[in-house]
C-alpha cells in the first residue's frame, strides 16, 4: 500500500506506521518473520523520502534493525531485507549513518557474510550497505566470504 502512491505513503506516515513497525519489532523481537516483515515494510515506508528517512531514525528504526539482524543470525532473510532497510535509512542520512555505525553496522554485515556465505543476494546487500555507510573494504569481503578473515573487525 505505502509504494503504490504517494498519498498512501503520506497517509501511513500520519497515521504512525513508522512507529508501529518500531513498535512491533521491539515487542516480537524473537520472532524472525515479523522482523524480515517488518524490515521489508520500513524500507517500502521509508525509501527515497527524506523527511519519513529521518523521522524513522529518530523513531529508533536503525537500532530495531540492527537488533533484529544481532537476534536472528541464523536467517539470511531477516539479514537480508534488514541491510536492505538499513541501507535505504542511511541513504543521504548523515544521522542514520552515525547511528548505524555506532550500533556496529560493520560488523553484523561482516558476521551475516561468515554465516551465509553461499547467499549471493545477501552478499550483494552487505558490500551495497557498508558502501553507503562508507565502509567498504572490497578484499576483506572476498575473504570473509572465503572464510578467511584478514580483516581485524
Amino acid at each position: 500500500l505505502a509504494t503504490s502512491s504517494v498519498q498512501n505513503e503520506s497517509r501511513a506516515f500520519n497515521a504512525g506506521a513508522i512507529e508501529a513497525v518500531v513498535t512491533a519489532m521491539s515487542v516480537h523481537a524473537d520472532c524472525a518473520l515479523v522482523q524480515e516483515t517488518a524490515s521489508v515494510a520500513m524500507r517500502n515506508l521509508t525509501g527515497g523520502n527524506g523527511k519519513y528517512t529521518a523521522h524513522a531514525g529518530v523513531a529508533g528504526a536503525v537500532e530495531a534493525l540492527m537488533e533484529a539482524m544481532r537476534r536472528h543470525t541464523k536467517s539470511s532473510v531477516v539479514q537480508s531485507s534488514a541491510m536492505c532497510a538499513l541501507y535505504f535509512l542511511t541513504e543521504d542520512n548523515a544521522e542514520n549513518k552515525a547511528r548505524a555505525l555506532h550500533a556496529g553496522a560493520k560488523r553484523l554485515a561482516k558476521a551475516a557474510v561468515k554465516a551465509h556465505p553461499s547467499k549471493k543476494t545477501l552478499i550483494h546487500k552487505v558490500r551495497d550497505l557498508l558502501t553507503q555507510i562508507g565502509e567498504l573494504n572490497v578484499s576483506a569481503l572476498t575473504n570473509d566470504v572465503r572464510g578467511h578473515t584478514t580483516d581485524a573487525e
